[in-house]
């Protein structure tokens, strides 16, 4: 058994030796081990492999440019697409709060190097992952979703850093941007396993610059603060949802025929 290589339940691990895994899905045929990660978390260790195949286009040959949208990600919704629709933001953490609160103080009530605090330190990163676990399955569906509707995917440029030292801290990350779209340009250019129905499509990221400010219609610039959340344009008479207006000027922004005023 050479190192890499995958036998039934067991893999040959470099300056390791032969390790018992459990494959929560197989392997594709045609597939190379690259490398392999092992991870520590609260519930035990975690085996992640890097998969090659060389036959995955890099762009896909047939590719529609103008299959093409636009996608606004908010706090108030996770995001409206250029065609109007609406995914609800499912807010994890702040759902689980209330337990985590209760499991926080019962470690802080244990004795410091007790078995006890042990057990309620592990119960409380269970408690993290749990909710972290969640959030990165509603990314991953809702990255398949669009895949599997559009060719192309436009979305803003964020500064997500910047945005989590602010006073939405909490609500960004637990909206978790940064990891979705991260995940759903990976997805985009690799395969979509264990098919390969979603692979080279395209993700565009674009300046964000006035997406909520400007008309998608006519491309007056209509200042609104953050509270109005309806666009209403006074000068072509545009009226629309304010993130569905930002999409549409994220997707003409990405397709290169976004309007101009002069």
């Amino acid at each position: 058994m050479k190192e890499g290589c995958l036998e039934r339940n067991l893999i040959n691990l470099p300056k390791i030796g032969k390790v018992k895994v459990v494959l929560h899905r197989t392997i594709p045929s045609g597939f190379n081990i690259k490398t392999a990660s092992i991870t520590k978390k609260c519930d035990g260790y975690y085996l992640v492999l890097s998969l090659e195949d060389k036959t995955i286009p890099e762009i896909k040959p047939n590719i529609n440019p103008d299959s093409i949208v636009g996608i606004d990600v908010g706090l108030k919704d996770f995001f409206t697409t250029s065609e109007g629709e609406v995914v609800e933001i499912p807010q994890y953490y702040r759902k689980a709060q209330k337990r985590l609160r209760v499991i926080q103080k019962r470690v802080s009530r244990r004795k410091k190097g007790g078995n006890n605090r042990l057990k309620a330190i592990k119960q409380l990163g269970k408690q993290h992952k749990k909710g972290s676990d969640k959030r990165k399955d509603f990314h991953f569906k809702t990255a398949n979703h669009l895949l599997s509707k559009y060719d192309v995917i436009a979305h803003e440029k964020l500064n997500v850093k910047g945005l989590a030292k602010s006073r939405l801290a909490k609500s960004v990350l637990d909206a978790g941007w940064s990891s979705f779209l991260t995940i759903l340009a990976s997805k985009a250019v690799r395969v979509a396993w264990p098919t390969a129905l979603n692979a080279g499509l395209l993700t565009v990221p674009v300046s964000p610059k006035n997406t909520s400010q400007n008309c998608s219609n006519c491309g007056n610039k209509v200042p609104k603060k953050l509270h109005v959340r309806w666009h209403d344009c006074p000068h072509c008479g545009c009226s629309l949802d304010r993130d569905h207006n930002a999409a549409i000027n994220i997707r003409n922004r990405a397709a290169g025929f976004e309007v101009t005023v002069r």
